[in-house]
């Protein structure tokens, strides 16, 4: 069973050597660190309340120092 699936595995490794080239485009993003603002900029209405953006900042939690992503609050 082990020399039938090496024996399949090479083929189609093969087969894919000869497979015709296509260009595509790759694109990778990575972002490090808190966006400014999510959704709906600096502030918006939702249901008649104004909910403003509070950023992210740092806080101690149980004698850890964490990060606080930032996050809209009604007022």
């Amino acid at each position: 069973m082990k020399h039938k699936l090496a024996v399949l595995l090479a083929a189609l490794l093969c087969a894919g050597a000869f497979a015709p080239m296509t260009s595509q485009a790759i694109s990778l993003n990575i972002e490090i660190g808190d966006r400014p603002y999510y959704n709906h900029g600096p502030w918006y209405y939702d249901g008649g309340y104004r909910s403003y953006w509070v950023p992210g900042h740092w806080a101690w939690r149980y004698h850890h120092r964490i990060w606080i992503h930032g996050h809209y609050v009604r007022r």
